[in-house]
């Protein structure tokens, strides 16, 4: 997605990502994933990440058959989390508890190609397969079962197939807005939101509609309590309007080997990120905006020149404010420099990959 975060370091990443997309040849997907795969791995664990949240661990995904926890939903019906494993697992969903145990199992009888991200709908849990390193793929699907429980058990399915109206993409994140409608966000250097039917057909193939840009290189996201979308990326949790997709603010998270999970807690108050590889940490972060002393760079000013979504009182008393530097802005700080070298390296690694 090529939308800017606004006021942040990552944002003027995200700038030049969108620059260098634009200049590429699209008729060649492969080097697409290429720049975006070795960018990624640039964020994800070739350079530090801005240190600006508290590295708060609230659980830590131990069982040994989870290695590669892609995609984190809340079941609050069940009391437990889901997650996937990606690329190369069967039709099996994980339930794990509040204390990071596995509660179980629930299988389906289908072989996906690259499971990225679950969701959960009231009684509906979904399982996207929509990864597509190569952008190659003329279809990808999305599973749903019906009043999952983690019994080990295998049951029956449903699914959706869709196409992008516009080619192949690469995705890691289903979204399903306050409507019940699902939205694929692409991980590509130039993201975007794209929509589902409101009622998606079982026996056809459906097209995904592009209604909004965002980050770069996504690779989960959740909608918030409060109708925000927030979408993870390697660095950073970004906040967008959850009707315009306008970029409202940026929250640096703890550093992790590669972050790959986004979900709102089982309380509701807080969010969950996590990591992929074994006995991974899943950190806790503060809903963006609903905490005072919140790290997030607010949006631009609107038309009334108010900040979108500030959360600042306007009758405090500017006496009353803790004017101690916050780790957000130490974060902040940290991330100008880091996107200063993303630049140079990534002028370097377009040069490499514009060559026949």
């Amino acid at each position: 997605m090529g939308a800017v975060s606004p006021g942040g370091a990552r944002g003027g990443s995200r700038t030049l990502l969108a620059t260098m997309a634009r200049g590429r040849d699209r008729s060649r997907p492969a080097r697409r994933g290429v720049l975006a795969g070795l960018l990624g791995l640039l964020l994800a664990g070739g350079l530090p990440v801005a240190a600006g949240a508290e590295d708060t661990v609230a659980f830590s995904i131990e069982d040994r058959r989870i290695t590669e926890s892609s995609g984190l939903a809340r079941d609050e019906a069940n009391g437990l989390y889901w997650t996937v494993n990606d690329s190369g697992d069967e039709g099996t969903v994980y339930g794990v508890a509040d204390d990071g145990s596995l509660r179980g199992t629930l299988n389906f009888r289908a072989q996906p190609t690259d499971v990225e991200a679950v969701a959960v709908d009231g009684d509906r849990l979904y399982v996207a397969d929509i990864g597509d390193n190569d952008a190659s793929r003329s279809m990808v699907s999305v599973y749903f079962l019906t009043n999952p429980r983690a019994n080990g058990l295998t049951v029956t399915y449903n699914s959706f197939d869709f196409r992008y109206e516009d080619g192949s993409r690469d995705a890691e994140t289903l979204l399903v807005d306050p409507d019940g409608r699902l939205l694929v966000v692409t991980k590509g250097a130039e993201g975007g939101i794209y929509q589902a039917p409101p009622t998606p057909s079982r026996s056809g193939t459906n097209v995904l509609t592009r209604v909004g840009d965002a980050p770069a290189l996504v690779t989960d996201g959740v909608f918030l309590p409060d109708g925000r979308i927030a979408l993870l990326t390697y660095g950073s949790v970004e906040v967008l309007d959850g009707e315009t997709y306008a970029p409202v603010s940026s929250t640096p998270i703890p550093q992790q080997p590669q972050a790959e999970s986004l979900a709102v807690n089982l309380a509701g108050d807080g969010l969950l990120v996590g990591s992929e590889g074994r006995n991974s940490k899943v950190f806790a972060l503060p809903l963006p905006g609903e905490v005072a002393g919140e790290e997030a760079t607010p949006a631009d000013p609107d038309a009334s020149g108010t900040p979108a979504d500030s959360g600042e009182d306007p009758d405090a008393d500017p006496a009353d404010e803790d004017t101690t530097p916050t780790a957000g802005r130490r974060g902040t700080l940290l991330a100008v420099g880091l996107a200063a070298v993303v630049a140079v390296v990534a002028g370097v690694v377009v040069a490499v990959v514009r060559k026949p």
